[in-house]
C-alpha cells in the first residue's frame, strides 16, 4: 500500500483525523521470525503533517496474509482475513457501544481496526506499542499477575459476547466448529504428530524412567486421540456457550505494565478463528499455551474463581438476563477440556518456548500430513522435562483410567 492510498485510509479513519498528508513512509517487520505463524505483521512508521501544520511521527500495524502451504491451507479453511475483518467491523464496534450504554470505564481489549484492503490482503491497526503495551516475551510463560489480568479480560469479553448474542447481534450459527476440536487434519499434524516426535525425544535423552511412558504413549492410535479430542469439546445444549476469542495465548495478547512491571491493562489482538463453544474452551486454551506450568498447577482453582467471577459480574454489569453459570459449571467444564489442555500443552509447549525458530515448519507440516516439520533437538533441550513431565504423567494416567 502506497503513502498515497494511505493518506485517503486515514482522511476517513476516526483514529486520527489530524493527519492532513504523509511526508514519509517506512515498513519494517514488527515481529523477528517465528513469532507469528499465519500473517506476516509489519510496522508502518510514517512522517506526517497535521493540521496545524506541524510535523509528526506516527505508527501502525499492518498484517499481511502469509504465502506457502500451512497458510493457504489456513486460510482456505477458515477465512482468516475474512473472519478477523468482521469481528472488528461488527463484534467489537458492537462492544464498544456495549461499553458506552453501560458507563464501562476499564477500557477496551481490542486495539483500534483502521482499515481492511481485500486486494492486497493486508489489515491495518492502531499500534499498540505507541501507546505503551507491549507483548510478553514468547520464551518466557506468563507469571500469576500476567495469568489474573489475562482472565478477567476473557470474563469480561465473554460477558459482552454473551449479551451481544441476547441482543440477536450475534449469531450461535454464524460461526465455523472450532479446528482444534474438530478438523482431522489440524487434529493430525498439530497435536498427533508433534507427540510422535515427543516420544523420539523421550527415548533419546530422558533417561531409562521415562521409557514406560514412552511406550504407552506411543499405543494410542491417532482415531483414539481424534475421538478424545472431540468428545471433550462436546458440550450439550444447556451448557453456558458464548463467542470464543480462539487463539488467546501469549503471542495475540498486548500488556500495558506500571512503574514496577505489574500488568495494568490487556489488549487482544488477532481474531482470525472466532468460535461458539464453552467459555471454557478459551480458559483452557490460555492456561495451557501461555503461563508458566508451575503457576497453573499451584494456582488452578483460584484463576478459575477469578474467571468465573469476572465472567458473572459483566454478566450483571451489561445487564444480561440470561442464566448465569455457576462455579461448578465452569468447574465441570474445565474438568472436561483436563484431556484437551494436557494433551495440547505437552505436544505443543515446547516448541513455544524453545529459542530456537527453527522448532517447526508449518509448511513442511502441512505438506507431509505431519511425518515431517519439527525439530527433534526441541524435545531434547534442558529444562523440557521440568517443565512438562508432571503434565506429560498426567496425560498417561488419564489414558490409564479411561
Amino acid at each position: 500500500m502506497d503513502k498515497e492510498i494511505f493518506e485517503v485510509v486515514l482522511s476517513k479513519s476516526s483514529q486520527d483525523p489530524k493527519i492532513k498528508r504523509i511526508i514519509e513512509m517506512r515498513t519494517e517487520p514488527a515481529l523477528p521470525k517465528g513469532e507469528n505463524y499465519t500473517s506476516t505483521i509489519l510496522k508502518i512508521t510514517l512522517k506526517v503533517v497535521l493540521g496545524n501544520g506541524r510535523v509528526a511521527t506516527k505508527s501502525f500495524i499492518a498484517k499481511k496474509e502469509n504465502t506457502g502451504e500451512a497458510a493457504e491451507q489456513f486460510s482456505n479453511d477458515l477465512s482468516l482475513f475474512t473472519a478477523e475483518v468482521s469481528v472488528y467491523t461488527n463484534i467489537l464496534r458492537e462492544m464498544e457501544y456495549l461499553m458506552e450504554e453501560f458507563g464501562d470505564t476499564e477500557g477496551p481489549l481490542w486495539c483500534e481496526f483502521i482499515h481492511y484492503s481485500r486486494a492486497d490482503s493486508i489489515i491495518i491497526l492502531e499500534d499498540l506499542k505507541a501507546s505503551g503495551f507491549n507483548t510478553v516475551k514468547r520464551t518466557e510463560p506468563q507469571d500469576l499477575d500476567h495469568a489474573r489480568l489475562a482472565l478477567r479480560s476473557f470474563g469480561r469479553y465473554h460477558a459482552m459476547a454473551k449479551v451481544l448474542e441476547e441482543r440477536g447481534l450475534i449469531s450461535k450459527d454464524g460461526y465455523k466448529p472450532y479446528l482444534f476440536l474438530n478438523d482431522e487434519v489440524y487434529i493430525r499434524n498439530l497435536f498427533y504428530a508433534p507427540l510422535q516426535i515427543l516420544i523420539k525425544g523421550m527415548r533419546k535423552s530422558w533417561g531409562e524412567e521415562w521409557t514406560e511412558y514412552a511406550d504407552k504413549l506411543s499405543q494410542v492410535s491417532f482415531e483414539e486421540l481424534l475421538k478424545r479430542i472431540k468428545d471433550s469439546g462436546n458440550f450439550d445444549d444447556n451448557t453456558f456457550k458464548c463467542l470464543n476469542h480462539g487463539d488467546g495465548w501469549n503471542n495475540n495478547m498486548m500488556f500495558k505494565h506500571d512503574w514496577e512491571g505489574k500488568p495494568i491493562e490487556m489488549r487482544f489482538v488477532d481474531f482470525q478463528v472466532p468460535h461458539y463453544n464453552s467459555p471454557c474452551m478459551d480458559v483452557t486454551y490460555y492456561l495451557y499455551s501461555s503461563i508458566n506450568p508451575t503457576v497453573r498447577h499451584q494456582n488452578l482453582k483460584s484463576l478459575i474463581e477469578l474467571y468465573h467471577e469476572s465472567l458473572t459480574s459483566s454478566l450483571e454489569r451489561f445487564g444480561y438476563k440470561g442464566s448465569k453459570p455457576t462455579l461448578e459449571d465452569i468447574n465441570n467444564g474445565m474438568e472436561r477440556l483436563v484431556f484437551f489442555g494436557t494433551w495440547f500443552f505437552t505436544s505443543t509447549f515446547a516448541c513455544v518456548l524453545t529459542e530456537r525458530t527453527d522448532a517447526m515448519d508449518l509448511d513442511l507440516i502441512f505438506k507431509t500430513n505431519g511425518e515431517e516439520g519439527y525439530n527433534l533437538s526441541v524435545y531434547c533441550e534442558d529444562g523440557v522435562i521440568e517443565m512438562i513431565g508432571e503434565d506429560l504423567k498426567a496425560l498417561v494416567k488419564l489414558f490409564d483410567e479411561s
